[in-house]
């Protein structure tokens, strides 16, 4: 009986264990993440760079979202390595361009949208790898931090940084600046990597009497025939003609005068020849040409006469010759030789940076938190309440120190945690960005050619009226300057996108290390421990950064089919080659449907990003500035408390850890604020907070 009885009360005991284990696991868990009993988080091996024996431990962490970016970059390069090979072997590349498709212009425009799309998918990719991996590099180590804050200045923390630059070293600059600039080529060339060809027609137009069907003409009497043509062309049309030859449907398209004059006056003619049968009854002028004694006319143009002189009375029917569409996808293999250079240069270092480089840095808000506990920096001694906007202050005015008061306001929003010069710096940039999209679409709408009444044409469309081209660049041998032009707004909005992304990693870095206040939670660092979170991303969780991923992409899309490169083959069948630099036109196309999307696109990105910072808000209770070296120095002083000393620094670090007041103060009595993984008390209003010494009084 007694037996029994000791088993029940070890067996009760034992689930007290169990549950207790439990809970002071949960207490672990990421500061986002929903508590739930049904399952227990497994435990986490901390990976180190020399001495982890297991390729999964050297390979967790931030060397795990390295990897993953190295990944990406080595398959958006193998992809156009593919590219550039079934280039060469099977599409029989033509002075550097490649036809990948020759036919129908529909088809050709929906296969160029589409690669385009993919494209814009995959530069996309690249940018956020390497967002990715410039951010690590900046990243500063301890050593930096701290001869910065002797300098008295702070370093950022957490985030994409340009004056973290100016503080670290060398080396790790230049890899910085090596992925940096193998980017900028990228975006410059890869949307014309791929491009489409518009194939049209000359005009080629004969207004035809009747027997110009029936019987040979002699073309050499002015009598009959009025032009410069070649006799023998004319003999090369008598014979597609003759001989019952005008009626043969699958050669002519009997087609009526009004069609006849639509047709040849289109931008595009996607006809051969036509053949206008003069009326009968009509007057022997036509076009304000007198036709009267002449079999064969050749008229110049239709369009030039479009307010009047043709008419479709004019024409009994018309003939029109069935040929072959030309439009075309082409591939340009000098620009795409650039971009896998590029790419090459951009995968290379950053496979150096994972196998070479083992100094361990500062990263995240988590790996600040746990360095300054387990080594205090005597730059932030007694300065348990500096904020972002108050390091200047306190660092330079040293007695300021010992009169910080908790004077907390309310909740503050998320745009707070972002410095002024950031927000407009970032603000004057979308707005010459969207200002300068606006002023090309009232331009356009301005041009001699613009009709508010005419179909303007879907994404990508290629029209003569929209069309920017340089007189001195035509020829063959000058699109690459076009190809320039047409995608500067490429690397404009790339860098939009950088400076956007570095918004929204500032604002989730203070949210990370606001939420210190209100709830316990492990550190989230690069190198964990068994009782710490490990970290893929910096700061910016997945939940906000493939969003705005997807999103670059589709406005980098948007973009692309706004302004494009466009080349045009006019083919006269008349010659037997197209050999004349003047028949190629080169020049840059835009459209007015992508343009005002790609405005309206980008006006709601910024608008979200303005209302999300001004909507949400930070928890109330810790000072602003989670990427701030200096602040989160500030707020790592371990003190004494009350009941006696605290653990060691390292194994508090390691514990669940929240921010409040460890010593208590008063309104004369200075009291004392860090991180704790033992039970903190929120700040009081008014009350002194600083300081190294338990209830020290004021003099």
């Amino acid at each position: 009986m007694a037996s029994s009885q000791r088993k029940s009360e070890n067996e009760m005991q034992s689930h007290s264990q169990v549950n207790a284990g439990k809970l002071c696991r949960l207490e672990q868990e990421p500061l986002s993440k929903k508590f739930s009993t049904k399952s227990e988080p497994k435990e986490r091996k901390r990976p180190l760079y020399k001495d982890a024996r297991s390729w999964l431990a050297q390979f967790s962490g931030w060397r795990g979202g390295f990897l993953a970016c190295i990944a990406v970059t080595a398959i958006v390069l193998l992809l156009n390595v593919m590219l550039a090979i079934v280039a060469v072997t099977t599409w029989d590349p033509v002075n550097g361009i490649a036809t990948i498709y020759t036919g129908n212009c529909s088809v050709s425009s929906r296969w160029t949208m589409a690669m385009h799309l993919l494209i814009n998918f995959l530069s996309s990719l690249l940018l956020g790898a390497s967002n990715y991996c410039m951010q690590r590099l900046a990243a500063p180590t301890r050593a930096e931090i701290d001869k910065a804050h002797r300098r008295k200045k702070w370093l950022d923390i957490g985030m994409p940084s340009i004056r973290n630059l100016l503080s670290i070293s060398k080396g790790r600059v230049v890899l910085w600046a090596l992925i940096g600039l193998s980017s900028v080529p990228l975006h410059f060339l890869y949307n014309s990597v791929i491009f489409g060809t518009v194939g049209t027609n000359g005009f080629e137009f004969l207004a035809v009497q009747p027997d110009f069907l029936t019987v040979r003409i002699d073309s050499s009497n002015k009598t009959f025939v009025d032009s410069d043509w070649s006799p023998d062309y004319y003999a090369a049309i008598q014979d597609l003609v003759l001989d019952g030859g005008y009626m043969n449907r699958t050669r002519f398209e009997n087609i009526t005068g009004a069609e006849c004059i639509s047709r040849y006056s289109a931008e595009f003619i996607a006809s051969g020849v036509g053949l206008g049968v003069m009326s009968s009854t009509r007057p022997v002028w036509i076009g304000g040409i007198n036709v009267k004694g002449l079999i064969a006319q050749p008229l110049t143009s239709f369009r030039k006469y479009q307010t009047g002189g043709f008419f479709a009375e004019d024409f009994a029917y018309c003939l029109s010759l069935k040929v072959p569409s030309k439009c075309k996808v082409e591939l340009s293999q000098n620009i795409l030789y650039a971009v896998i250079v590029c790419n090459a240069v951009k995968l290379v270092a950053m496979v150096m940076i994972l196998w070479r480089w083992n100094r361990r840095t500062i990263v995240t808000v988590g790996d600040a938190i746990e360095s300054f506990i387990e080594q205090p920096d005597c730059t932030t001694k007694d300065c348990c309440l500096m904020a972002k906007d108050t390091v200047a202050k306190i660092w330079h005015r040293p007695n300021v120190k010992f009169h910080q008061r908790f004077h907390p306001r309310a909740r503050e929003a998320w745009f707070r945690a972002v410095s002024t010069g950031q927000w407009v710096a970032s603000i004057i940039l979308y707005l010459i960005t969207i200002g300068f999209a606006i002023f090309f679409a009232y331009s356009s709408s301005k041009t001699e050619f613009y009709n508010r009444q005419k179909k303007t044409g879907g994404f990508g469309r290629v029209s003569a009226d929209y069309l920017i081209h340089i007189e001195s660049l035509q020829g063959k041998d000058n699109i690459s300057l076009h190809i320039l032009l047409a995608n500067l707004p490429q690397a404009i909005i790339s860098f939009v996108y950088l400076t956007y992304n570095a918004l929204f990693t500032c604002m989730c870095a203070n949210r990370e290390w606001s939420r210190y206040a209100i709830k316990r939670a492990v550190l989230r660092v690069t190198i964990p421990s068994p009782t710490q979170r490990s970290s893929y991303f910096i700061q910016l969780p997945y939940i906000y950064s493939v969003p705005l991923l997807l999103a670059s992409a589709l406005l980098h899309w948007f973009i692309s089919q706004s302004i494009f490169l466009v080349r045009i083959i006019t083919y006269y069948e008349r010659r037997d080659t197209v050999a004349a630099d003047e028949d190629i036109l080169t020049g840059v196309g835009y459209s007015e449907d992508a343009i005002y999307t790609s405005l309206g696109w980008g006006s709601a990105l910024v608008l979200f990003c303005l209302v999300f910072a001004g909507v949400r808000t930070f928890p109330k209770g810790m000072p602003i500035g989670g990427t701030n070296s200096a602040v989160i120095s500030a707020a790592c002083h371990v003190r004494d408390g009350i009941e006696g000393p605290t653990k060691t620094q390292d194994d508090i670090s390691h514990r669940p850890l929240q921010w409040g007041v460890t010593i208590e103060g008063s309104n004369d009595v200075v009291g004392h604020c860090s991180f704790s993984s033992s039970e903190v008390q929120r700040p009081i209003v008014g009350h002194l907070y600083a300081g190294s010494a338990a209830k020290m009084k004021l003099s």
